[in-house]
């Protein structure tokens, strides 16, 4: 082995092999006994005849336990990656063409939030959008399970007011958040409302904004609520844009229904939706 990787030249290695012509005067320059070894497994390719056969089993057995070339690491693909790569930069700028960056797509939650025991669905259809730091992408489902039972009461009033288009909005359970006298506001998020109940010129309402250039407040959408006792209370709606999705809020006086029903942390609420002479109600049933 020492030999061998003296002789680091593959010419000067053939021409001592050449001038071997016979088993006795390899004999003399090999250990005895014969012992199969790197240098005589490189002598054996080149000339297997001044070898025995038994030998030439021992060394073939050898070069069997040798690693091979195939359980070397494969560094091919890196290789060839990073000289693609230099040919690109060695090129002049308006002729570079870098390979595209695949970048994790977002995914889309398709949600239907519905009423304990009535239904309530999550489903991670796939993905959109070119960044996994984004927050997942909500699309509203049409309620497409059957409305909770309004309790005749509601129903009746309804009639009375000559109301139509009634509609089950969402399930709401009342967070701390929605009770505190300084928030003043009831939250509703667009992504947990089982249907739309807006008209396209309220929609537009909602986005519209006091001051020039539309620059000031929301304006908002005035419309009335029928608390769980059936009593009216007159609100603007309002929507919000928060960071995972928007959120309609009713405000100003919503501390009134609060302080009236008695409303707390964990209270859980039924919130529908009609209309009086093309006017939007909203109702609360207390559960």
């Amino acid at each position: 082995f020492i030999l061998f990787t003296t002789m680091r030249d593959l010419k000067t290695l053939k021409e001592l092999v050449a001038s071997v012509t016979d088993w006795k005067s390899l004999e003399k320059m090999s250990c005895k006994p014969f012992k199969p070894s790197i240098l005589h497994l490189a002598i054996s390719q080149d000339a297997p005849h001044l070898y025995s056969e038994e030998q030439l089993i021992q060394l073939k057995k050898l070069s069997k336990l040798l690693p091979s070339a195939e359980s070397k690491p494969n560094t091919n693909k890196t290789d060839k990656r990073v000289t693609k790569k230099r040919q690109i930069e060695e090129r002049p700028k308006e002729e570079r063409v870098m390979p595209a960056t695949i970048k994790k797509p977002r995914k889309i939650i398709l949600e239907q939030n519905g009423p304990s025991p009535y239904l309530s669905r999550r489903i991670i259809l796939g993905h959109s959008g070119p960044s996994p730091d984004l927050p997942p992408r909500r699309i509203i489902l049409e309620h497409s399970g059957p409305s909770p039972d309004l309790p005749m009461q509601f129903k009746n009033r309804i009639a009375e007011l000559s109301g139509y288009d009634l509609k089950y909005l969402m399930h709401k359970r009342l967070f701390l958040s929605d009770v505190k006298p300084n928030n003043n506001r009831l939250s509703m998020p667009i992504n947990e409302i089982m249907c739309e109940f807006l008209t396209q010129a309220e929609i537009e309402k909602l986005d519209e904004r006091n001051g020039r250039n539309g620059k000031g407040r929301l304006v908002g959408l005035e419309l009335t609520v029928l608390d769980p006792c059936l009593r009216e209370f007159t609100l603007p709606l309002k929507k919000w844009s928060m960071q995972r999705t928007d959120t309609y809020n009713l405000v100003t006086d919503w501390n009134s229904i609060v302080s009236t029903n008695k409303f707390e942390e964990g209270q859980e609420l039924q919130i529908w939706s009609f209309r009086v002479d093309n006017n939007l109600y909203l109702l609360l049933n207390k559960l």
